[in-house]
């Protein structure tokens, strides 16, 4: 229990760094308005100490009080007086104060001024041994010279004097910086802070980095406001001061602080170890203002220790192990994913296990150098639970432990950055198939990996067409009432389980585009802006594009699903993929999203395939019924990627023209076919058979990619055309046979608008079928319309106009 005493005590620490401050919360403890409560607790479940301000208890953790004595009551009697002070200055301006609004303003006031204190404090401790070692080298200046060189002595103290004198004009930069985490993140801080150490996801598919504690005023701010159990703003201020802070790490999601670890290096005879020292996630924040309370993820606690694994195997292989002295509370956690007691009170983690083996191999994925020693070490992880699976019978007691292994050897035998991950999987699923009986879908997911041959799995007689969907698109403006709405991705996946479609595909998993990958086309501020949104129920980026919660690890994973299909593709798993996605992206430009688009599927696609595969020559085919704005802007100069629309024109997004034709390098790359309303199949089946091709056939892309809206349909509500799901038979039909005349039947689809349901089902079952050579056209028919020697389209003729001094196959 506090007493009033302790709290002359800490207002006493704080009168000795600010003696305004200390004499007006003196003044307040004298009146009363500071204070102490008899009761023990608030009766409502916190066992957190409090004190009273102003008559209502401000809590702080028992540990922190009783580890550091008057920290914790120095920092929370800051808070609630910058907060005080917020108040009196809202209520003597002439505006109206609302309080509820203003809450979160408010806070944020008092967590400034505790930061802003505490800074103030690790700076006097700094200045306070640079005098000690200035102190000392004054009295080195009068040693003797040398006497061979004549020489004035170099202190020893030197290079320790210029580290303090740095880290004073940090901490002094720190205090004026009022950078958002996001942005500093994104910025160079030198070779000795690097921006990212480990990238992997928590709550399953939400993007996490696992970093060095990034020393800036925004993060203070946010570990400030958390009022975790061991990691207050004194503690990160002296691991800064004290050189440790190379073992105190965060888990960062998407700009917000969610965890932090710090680690401890420590040596028992001859044994090196490393110690999870402290480990602590969100949570207890209900008296923090809602606007400024971090969202609730759950993960974090794993993801850290995964990243304190890779940590441990990457930079620290002299280390023999990973310990820790776990609390009561807390074992439950620790054993599960797989520490084990060694001493009372320590456990060592012997093998990772449950959903830590998920969550490392995510992260391995993601590094792009990984070290010989981390890749050894996991195939060492996976070759473990192939031989548990093998030993242990499919039972009850056994079912959970299963799927978990099952999750974690399907992301093995997938893994498209780092093969020698999927060898190691199939050398050991070779070995123990037959006592596996998720032995046959892991080779399945495995023959439509990216990087694995199958030598000894049967090869299908056919190749399938490769889909990319997931359930988790539907979470993007999910219960919000919208035209692109998750019914539209729901009618495509309830087609695809047509009789008819029946064997006829296999699944691909998305996967997250990184915020490297998307800047290929957009920037970082694009990137950053739809990144804040996260976590907010609404949010609106002009009149027509709105996200919720979930829309920007849903936009990344939409990207990701065209990657995953690239990928599978030129591994030779098939030549063709649809990707059902959402949101749609060919309006998202590079520093804005319009449209319903976020970030631009089909352009980083492109970028996607420039980067990975080296291809100097893509060519990118646009049946949308709106101009693809944002895709034409992505490549207007340059002559690598072919971009060639077709659209309702003047209309939405008011782009399009056939002057259009690109600039610089890129003049006669960009080809656009506008049309007015109504326009019939014929029409859109001369623009492929008459152009597209031609063009193609000069061009010589090494793959085709497909922006595939379904609002030509005829009784779309934004359209405007009379297409019928024959049409896109026709037009599907025709790009298959270009892509397999000229780049050995290379060709994504990826959907982008359609915004009737009956349409989008019943053209989306026409065209599926064709890419799975199941024809239902009327070849007959077809042939009667492309067997003219010259179109009868106007704005067709137009466009071969302007264009064949480009390209001389039009003529």
């Amino acid at each position: 229990m506090i007493k009033r005493e302790n709290l002359k005590q800490a207002i006493e620490e704080i009168a000795k760094r600010d003696p305004a401050i200390g004499y007006s919360l003196d003044t307040m403890l004298g009146a009363g308005e500071i204070g102490v409560s008899e009761k023990t607790d608030t009766g409502d479940g916190v066992d957190d100490l409090f004190f009273l301000f102003k008559g209502q208890p401000v809590f702080f953790k028992k540990y922190l009080y009783f580890q550091e004595g008057t920290v914790a009551l120095e920092q929370q009697l800051l808070i609630k007086y910058g907060e005080l002070f917020k108040k009196q200055e809202l209520q003597n301006g002439s505006d109206p104060v609302d309080y509820r609004g203003a809450a979160g303003q408010i806070h944020q006031a008092g967590l400034r001024l505790m930061v802003g204190h505490e800074i103030d404090y690790a700076i006097a401790r700094v200045r306070k041994d640079l005098k000690r070692l200035e102190t000392r080298n004054g009295k080195g200046a009068g040693l003797k010279r040398d006497r061979q060189t004549g020489a004035a002595p170099i202190s020893k103290h030197r290079g320790r004097v210029q580290v303090l004198v740095d880290l004073v004009s940090l901490l002094e930069s720190m205090k004026r910086d009022d950078r958002p985490l996001l942005t500093y993140l994104h910025e160079d801080h030198g070779p000795d802070v690097p921006r990212t150490q480990f990238e992997g996801v928590v709550e399953y598919v939400t993007p996490a980095r696992f970093i060095p504690f990034p020393f800036c005023m925004d993060a203070l701010l946010q570990v400030a406001s958390m009022n975790l159990e061991f990691f207050h703003v004194r503690f990160l201020l002296t691991c800064l001061i004290q050189r440790s802070k190379n073992l105190l790490f965060a888990c960062v999601v998407q700009g917000k602080i969610l965890g932090l670890i710090f680690l401890e290096l420590k040596r028992h005879y001859l044994k090196k170890s490393l110690e999870i020292k402290y480990l602590a996630t969100v949570g207890g924040l209900e008296q923090i203002p809602e606007a400024l309370r971090p969202q609730k993820v759950k993960g974090v606690g794993t993801f850290l220790v995964a990243g304190t694994w890779l940590l441990w195997k990457s930079d620290f292989p002299e280390v023999g192990e990973v310990v820790l002295n776990a609390e009561i509370g807390a074992l439950r956690f620790y054993r599960s994913i797989g520490f084990q007691p060694r001493r009372p009170y320590e456990y060592v983690l012997k093998q990772p296990r449950g959903f830590l083996l998920r969550s490392i191999l995510v992260m391995v994925n993601n590094c792009r150098k990984p070290s010989t020693e981390l890749l050894e070490a996991v195939n060492k992880l996976i070759a473990q639970q192939m031989k548990w699976l093998s030993k242990h019978p499919r039972t009850k007691a056994t079912r959970a432990h299963r799927k978990i292994i099952f999750a974690f050897l399907k992301l093995s035998v997938q893994s498209r950055t780092h093969p020698t991950l999927a060898d190691a999987a199939l050398k050991y699923l070779f070995k123990h198939r037959d006592k596996l009986p998720e032995a046959r879908k892991l080779l399945e997911l495995a023959a439509a990996s990216g990087w694995v041959r199958l030598y000894q799995a049967p090869q299908p007689s056919f190749q399938p067409l490769l889909v990319s969907y997931s359930e988790d698109f539907a979470r993007h403006l999910e219960n919000i009432f919208h035209l692109e709405n998750a019914k539209r991705i729901q009618a495509i996946q309830s087609v695809l389980h047509h009789p008819s479609l029946e064997g006829k595909w296999l699944p691909i998993e998305p996967r997250l585009a990184t915020v490297d990958e998307l800047s290929w086309v957009h920037t970082f501020e694009h990137i950053e802006r739809i990144a804040q949104t996260a976590g907010k129920p609404l949010s609106t980026l002009d009149l027509d594009t709105q996200t919720s919660e979930k829309s920007y690890e849903v936009a990344r994973m939409a990207v990701g699903s065209v990657f995953s299909l690239i990928d599978a593709i030129w591994a030779g798993s098939a030549k063709r993929g649809f990707a059902c996605i959402r949101p749609p992206g060919h309006h998202a430009e590079a520093g804005k999203a319009m449209g319903f688009c976020l970030f631009n599927n089909v352009a980083l696609g492109a970028r996607y395939l420039q980067h990975r595969y080296g291809l100097q020559r893509v060519m990118i085919v646009d049946i949308d019924a709106h101009h693809g704005n944002g895709t034409q802007s992505a490549f207007y100069d340059t002559d690598e990627v072919l971009y060639v629309s077709l659209h309702r024109f003047p209309g939405f997004p008011g782009t399009g023209n056939f002057s259009e034709v690109g600039c610089g390098k890129g003049e006669g790359f960009t080809v656009n076919v506008p049309l007015a309303n109504g326009h019939v199949d014929r029409d859109f089946v001369e623009i492929i058979h008459y152009l597209v091709q031609p063009l193609a056939c000069h061009f010589k892309p090494g793959m085709v990619l497909v922006s595939c809206g379904f609002d030509l349909y005829l009784h779309d509500r934004l359209g405007g055309m009379r297409a019928t799901p024959e049409g896109y038979a026709s037009m599907s039909s025709l790009l298959v046979d270009i892509a397999e005349q000229i780049c050995d039947g290379r060709i994504v689809f990826a959907l982008e608008g359609g915004y009737s349901i009956k349409g989008i089902q019943a053209c989306s079952l026409h065209l599926i079928r064709e890419l799975c050579n199941i024809s239902s056209l009327n070849r007959k028919k077809l042939n009667q319309i492309i067997a003219n020697p010259v179109p009868k389209l106007a704005a067709l003729r137009k466009a071969i106009e302007i264009h064949k001094k480009y390209w001389p196959s039009l003529t």
